[in-house]
């Protein structure tokens, strides 16, 4: 049977189950009646490989997925294509969004209802929703219509910017990749005929950007610098779409004053010259402007100027906070002074985004207010420090990414002589980098970090590393050495993997887990389903038992 949109939601909702749900829970959950619960779980299961065991409610505990079919049912998401996947409301909205704001051509309701395929009293209450949530926001927007120009919007050019920032930053950071998948193949089709949006555009971008960077001795983080090249065209189009007038342009023009003598906007400013010389495109003071402020604004793993007397004032600042938290919390910091250089990378950008209103969320900060509860708490409450000397409101995710910081130098006492070699490997930053490393130096007390690397690294001397595993944050890493995928974060099932697969690593008895309660389980003559729940029980008891045991062992994580 062939998974619908009503299939896709229930497989989503069985895999991000945490612990088990009863039927009836899950059709509150996801406004289903019971019977319809049950018809796609079949469907599901008819869609499962037979090697993989049928999906099933244990009476009075629930479903709650195996290892082994959760990675079966994320293969099975892969593969719904927008054939039968089925635009959701919000998603609707963010993509009607983006076509008003850089559609080169007029927009109306036929338009809207040829993206996303629905009728056209859904497209007339997508948008009455879409205003309506625009009301309740601080961005100063009115989605407007004209029989002569269609659909548009109304409003500042800089908050036009922000809104449009905040749509693609939910869309291509969000977990959902068949919808970023189906948003690309729309766009592309929608504004591919514009130069921007043309495969060599797309490639001179995403060749020119590192290395412009790198000249001027910086770089910015793997996600950032993709996530540059993804939207820049969005953002340059939708500017082209704007009208206003000459005080409009004054203003902006005082705004990107901060930015005239930053070494970005030379970036910027290069970017422009040769865009005009490769592709005949012209782009005026505020566009590079811009482009300046967006990669002011994004994170680096780079900057060879944070020594600069530039940031001296933010230096004595930082240097004020740390000192706070070793009085106030007895914390110590092992490398004080890289700290400071870290925090003064990571702050610099975060200042020009509060000023510029550029959102920035941080996928994070839930792992970390839980796994680094005091840490997070102690940051939390010397923020104020920050806050008052740069006139700016720090939000959670804002603390949170300090928080990752500070918990990468924050002093370990221990003394390992571990036998295990590894080597972490992860593009979301130097901050979870060291945090990373922090953690699992706490876990793998018998195990010795050989070193922490990018990608681009690692591929640089691949050939010459020698080690026993790989721990990545990149699922998509392509490497010929046995690789453990982790979130940046550790989740307790990343606890439980990391210590099972490297601490059993060299004994000789490599019975997987899971088969073994399975021998003991199986002289029971129990059903299948009544040993499934039993195993699962089992597995969940010893589970907590260890995450439990760990925890005390080691109170930081």
């Amino acid at each position: 049977m062939l998974l619908d949109k009503k299939s896709y939601d229930l497989l989503d909702y069985l895999i991000k189950l945490e612990k088990p749900e009863t039927i009836m829970t899950i059709s509150k959950n996801l406004d289903q009646s019971r019977r319809k619960i049950y018809y796609h779980l079949e469907k599901i299961n008819d869609s499962l490989p037979e090697t993989v065991p049928k999906i099933v409610a244990i009476p009075r505990v629930g479903i709650q997925l195996s290892l082994t079919q959760v990675k079966s049912c994320k293969e099975l998401l892969k593969n719904v294509s927008d054939y039968y996947y089925v635009l959701k409301c919000d998603e609707r909205m963010k993509l009607s969004a983006i076509c008003i704001a850089t559609s080169t051509q007029r927009v109306t309701i036929d338009t809207l209802m040829e993206l996303t395929d629905v009728s056209r009293n859904t497209v007339l209450n997508d948008l009455n929703e879409l205003r309506e949530q625009l009301s309740q926001k601080d961005y100063s927007i009115s989605l407007l219509s004209k029989k002569a120009k269609g659909y548009y919007f109304d409003c500042h050019p800089l908050s036009y910017i922000q809104f449009l920032h905040t749509l693609l930053d939910d869309i291509y950071r969000g977990t959902n990749t068949t919808f970023i998948e189906i948003f690309d193949k729309k766009t592309n089709h929608f504004l591919g005929t514009t130069t921007y949006f043309s495969k060599e555009v797309q490639d001179f971008f995403r060749n020119y950007l590192p290395i412009s960077q790198a000249n001027l001795g910086k770089k910015l983080t793997r996600p950032d610098s993709q996530f540059m090249v993804q939207i820049l065209p969005f953002v340059l189009l939708s500017y082209r779409n704007m009208q206003y007038g000459k005080q409009v342009k004054e203003t902006l023009e005082k705004d990107f004053s901060l930015i005239w003598k930053r070494k970005e906007y030379y970036i910027a400013k290069d970017l422009a010259h040769q865009l005009f010389i490769n592709f005949k495109l012209f782009l005026d003071d505020i566009e590079v402007g811009l482009v300046a402020m967006l990669l002011l604004s994004f994170r680096k793993d780079k900057d060879n100027h944070v020594d600069s007397p530039d940031y001296d004032e933010m230096r004595v600042t930082l240097y004020h906070f740390i000192k706070v938290l070793e009085d106030r919390h007895h914390l110590q910091f092992t490398h004080e002074q890289e700290l400071v250089k870290q925090l003064i990378r990571h702050c610099k950008a975060l200042i020009y985004r509060k000023h510029y209103g550029i959102s920035s969320v941080n996928p994070m900060t839930k792992h970390i207010k839980e796994k680094y509860a005091d840490l997070y708490q102690c940051c939390h409450s010397a923020a104020s420090i920050l806050e008052e000397a740069w006139q700016l409101s720090l939000a959670e995710d804002d603390i949170a990414y300090i928080t990752i910081h500070l918990g990468g130098e924050l002093r370990n006492s221990k003394s390992l002589t571990p036998p295990t070699r590894l080597v972490i490997i992860s593009d979301d930053g130097i901050g979870i980098q060291k945090l990373l490393y922090k953690q699992c130096q706490q876990l793998l007390t018998n195990s010795q970090i050989d070193a922490v690397l990018t990608t681009e690294q690692y591929k640089s001397i691949e050939d010459l590393l020698s080690v026993d595993y790989i721990i990545t944050t990149n699922d998509d890493l392509d490497s010929n050495e046995s690789s453990i995928v982790v979130n940046p974060i550790l989740t307790d099932d990343n606890i439980v993997h990391l210590v099972n697969t490297i601490n059993r690593a060299s004994q000789v008895d490599n019975l997987d887990f899971s088969e073994k309660i399975n021998q003991i389980v199986a002289p029971l003559n129990l059903c299948e389903a009544e040993q499934f729940a039993i195993k699962n029980q089992i597995e969940k008891l010893l589970w907590d038992e260890l995450v439990t045991s760990i925890q005390v062992y080691h109170p930081h994580q």
